[in-house]
């Protein structure tokens, strides 16, 4: 019997109905398997909703039938009701005629419920199956709710002890059965805690046995709708009013959207009845990614508020309000992210088809939500895995993490749960992601247990070592995981809002993947895979492998690294280097002639590293896991050019002009005798885009022209004067005039006009002031740039007067510290340049890393 919290309003309730299996000496057993032999077939019904349905009920028989024969050498032929053998007895799945016949609708079943029953000498699995949405073309298991093929993995788990433990059939372990009988009077029925299990599907039966098992009947976007109600392709240039106003234009890119604009309301609420109409029970409803409130008038003045979090709010409310009347049974799932993060102030009651999707989650988050009233339950979007968190593609989470994350959503009514990102690590995060997924359906269960039973299935003769390679990277994540808590007040008010972490990536994986701990890894694998226990345990092990070498490899760069920084030499540059190169081989050996990840050999089903593209891996992720220096250097240039990195900051000398300078004619007139200075990835990597400049001054004025790439199809959509300049391509310049790297000015152009961002740091002197030791951006200086574009080339010059930075005409002889910087969109990540690398931060901000100028 297992046991759930179910909710009634927001008091927490135990009951034991969720999986509830009964069984007595009243009948005899049924003998399913006896001295190598079954009498048992299996049978499908003959009529389904929809194609898909069937297809995937049929690969859920397929499974239990070949797992039978691996346990027992038998096989169960698998035939439709019409033409299975008659006085024959069955393990009947699906909505069947003879289930129903027993007095059991499966069609009654609500959601991915199940029942497990045994009647007059036959088994039955079965559960309501259909398409989520209703749809009638052939999809993915995750759009369907197939409560049969959770009865199906439930049956094997129990009664075959089959172990779903990664995708495909090598994941699948089932130990030898002699033989099998079951109760004959056996009555079990469960329902999942979740009704809504979503994000990177793996494969079928590991998703429906490790609760995540798709959508159901939601309509999920993935967090964000208003990209499908009004995509920018389609109704920009008919309806510019419908998107966001920008520095005074209408900008399409990004798909922000006007949310006073009464067409835009329509059109976002079309949008969820057009869904629900199709045969969903529950619509997502959220705003764009990276959301940028609209400037116009009315949006200005919407819900009566400053507030763009409090003004989304109000719009979605407005939208459920609506989808009450006129769809009355039917749900809207309102996102809590980014603006909307914390909880509406302005009202404190939903309309009663309300659910709330919760990105952002704490118990102090929890508690903050128990007062809102109409409120029908919550989904969690959670980003536990992935490419972006600090760690890449590196182990994430320690089991205690996950326990206490489920349990916590089981203490507060959470219905469904989002994984945005998961399923990268099937080798070095296999036993986590088994136990996340073993809570979700029971939180009480013991972590240890679960992890036990994984070493055993999954390792066999090997599981000793093994369990010893997991709990050694699993005491040095739980270690991160304690101090992060920590900060968050999770265990000490004293550490309340302090970051224990660091935020630099490398130095958490130097503490995660220290000497001795890439050692006790090392010899407890290599001992695990001498212990040969079959094909299956071999591939499993040869992931594991795969993946630490990927992790040892990083580490000890990372390693070499902070040893070449303590003594910046030859011979120390030669070891990082070499591992360096090591590196890059192995991350090209990941990928196909064609740039697409190659598969696993005979294991299609594990997505490596999330099939992620070379230039992702290369930096071990995205977001919070990118890595610079040294992994972005190019060692053949470096060789080359006899170069040490970071032995010393970049230098030049400012030539003197006569005149004003307004000329692009970067070869002729005062331009002719300044020297070119080239811009190399900021942490001298090798840039798709190259970027020069040239630097001079006169009595009045400093001047940089620059000559850049940039392909002329690149759309360059204006920001305004301080706008978000930093969002497009872009010249941004760092300039500190007195030399002594403490206060400096910021200044940001595109190429394009009235496009600027300016800002000072280090003025502000008052320790209580806000902007004390940040980026002023309430200071304007007078300033002007010039730019043209022609033959897939950007040309600017920027010129400054040196009243503006507070400065007397400099001297001969005189001494600035600076950085000149180039962001290229080429990807949707921008590429960073640098004149002066900054080899610490991916930041064009770090004042040991500026150059040195000198005037002439």
């Amino acid at each position: 019997m297992k046991k759930i919290f179910v909710w009634i309003g927001m008091t927490a309730v135990w009951l034991s109905f969720v999986t509830a299996c009964t069984s007595g000496n009243t009948e005899k057993t049924v003998v399913l398997l006896k001295d190598g032999k079954s009498p048992f077939q299996i049978v499908l019904p003959d009529r389904y909703d929809n194609p898909g349905t069937e297809i995937h009920l049929m690969s859920a028989a397929k499974c239990l039938q070949k797992e039978f024969r691996a346990a027992s050498g038998v096989t169960l032929p698998i035939r439709k009701e019409s033409v299975m053998t008659k006085n024959q007895p069955g393990i009947f799945t699906g909505n069947t005629e003879r289930t129903r016949r027993c007095g059991f609708d499966p069609a009654s079943l609500q959601g991915f419920s199940y029942r497990i029953a045994v009647k007059d000498g036959d088994i039955f699995l079965a559960g309501n199956d259909y398409h989520g949405l209703h749809g009638k073309k052939k999809e993915g298991y995750s759009r369907y709710v197939l409560g049969s093929v959770k009865a199906i993995v439930v049956f094997m788990e129990d009664y075959l002890h089959t172990r779903f433990l990664m995708p495909g059939d090598a994941g699948i372990s089932t130990p030898e059965i002699k033989s099998l009988e079951l109760p004959g009077n056996l009555e079990c029925s469960g329902t999942p805690r979740l009704n809504f299990a979503s994000g990177r599907g793996q494969s079928m039966m590991y998703d429906y046995a490790n609760n995540n098992y798709g959508s159901g009947a939601y309509k999920s976007y993935g967090g964000h709708s208003y990209y499908d109600a009004i995509p920018e392709k389609e109704y920009f240039k008919t309806h510019p009013e419908y998107f966001a106003l920008l520095g005074g234009v209408r900008v399409g890119s990004g798909n922000h959207l006007c949310i006073s604009n009464p067409g835009v309301q329509e059109l976002v609420y079309r949008e969820m009845r057009k869904e629900l109409d199709a045969g969903a029970e529950t619509v997502e409803v959220g705003q764009t990614d990276g959301y940028i409130p609209c400037e116009c008038a009315d949006c200005r003045k919407y819900g009566n508020t400053d507030d763009p979090g409090e003004k989304l709010w109000i719009f979605h409310r407005s939208l459920a309000e609506r989808l009450l009347k006129e769809r009355p049974g039917k749900k809207a799932l309102l996102i809590s992210y980014g603006p909307t993060a914390n909880p509406p102030k302005t009202f404190d009651a939903f309309p009663e088809n309300t659910m709330i999707e919760i990105c952002h989650y704490s118990p102090e988050m929890f508690r903050k939500w128990r007062k809102y009233k109409g409120i029908q339950g919550f989904t969690v979007y959670v980003y536990n895995w992935g490419e972006y968190p600090q760690p890449g593609f590196t182990a994430k989470l320690s089991p205690e993490a996950c326990t206490d994350q489920v349990r916590m959503f089981a203490e507060n009514n959470i219905r469904g749960v989002y994984r945005c990102g998961f399923g990268e690590l099937f080798g070095m995060e296999g036993p986590v992601y088994y136990l996340y997924g073993k809570l979700l359906e029971n939180p009480e269960a013991s972590p240890e247990v679960v992890l036990d039973d994984y070493y055993k299935s999954a390792f066999g003769k090997a599981a000793a070592p093994m369990r010893v390679f997991y709990n050694t990277l699993h005491q040095r994540l739980n270690a991160c995981y304690a101090m992060n808590a920590a900060s968050k007040n999770e265990f000490s008010d004293a550490m309340k809002g302090k970051r224990v972490l660091p935020e630099n990536p490398r130095i958490l994986l130097v503490f995660i993947y220290s000497p001795d701990m890439i050692d006790t890894l090392e010899k407890n694998l290599t001992r695990a895979e001498k212990m040969t226990s079959g094909p299956k345990v071999e591939q499993r092990l040869a992931l594991v492998r795969k993946e630490f070498d990927y992790a040892k490899n990083l580490a000890t760069i990372l390693h070499l690294y902070n040893a070449y920084r303590l003594s910046p030499d030859k011979a120390s540059f030669e070891k990082l280097a070499s591992a360096i190169e090591a590196r890059n081989a192995m991350i090209d050996s990941f990928y196909a002639e064609n740039g697409r990840m190659k598969e696993i050999p005979g294991w299609p089903e594990i997505r490596f590293f999330g099939r992620s593209p070379k230039h992702i891996v290369n930096t071990n992720g995205t977001l919070g896991a990118t890595l610079g220096a040294p992994f972005t250097w190019n060692t053949k240039f470096l060789r080359e050019k006899n170069i040490l990195p970071g032995s010393g900051a970049k230098n030049l000398s400012i030539a003197r002009a006569e005149g004003m300078i307004e000329t692009f004619d970067f070869l002729s007139g005062a331009w002719a005798k300044a020297e070119w200075h080239e811009l190399n990835g900021i942490q001298l990597g090798v840039t798709a885009e190259k970027t020069r400049f040239k630097i001079l001054y006169d009595n009045d004025n400093l001047y940089i022209g620059v000559e850049s790439d940039l392909p002329d199809s690149r759309h360059i959509v204006p920001v305004g004067k301080d706008g978000p300049a930093w969002r497009t391509d872009s010249m941004e310049i760092v300039l500190d005039p007195f030399g002594n790297r403490e206060k400096y000015y910021h200044f940001i152009y595109n190429p394009a006009a009235d496009s600027t961002y300016d800002a000072a740091f280090g003025f502000v002197t008052d320790v209580l002031d806000p902007r004390y030791n940040k980026a002023d951006p309430l200071w304007n200086g007078k300033w002007t740039y010039k730019t043209a574009r022609k033959n897939n080339k950007w040309v600017s010059l920027f010129v400054v007067p040196f009243k503006t930075l507070g400065v007397e005409t400099p001297s001969s002889g005189t001494r600035w510290t600076l950085n000149v910087g180039r962001e290229s969109f080429v990807e949707k990540q921008p590429e960073l340049s640098l004149w002066s690398p900054n080899l610490e931060t991916m930041s064009f901000h770090d004042r040991d890393s500026f150059g040195e100028a000198v005037f002439e």
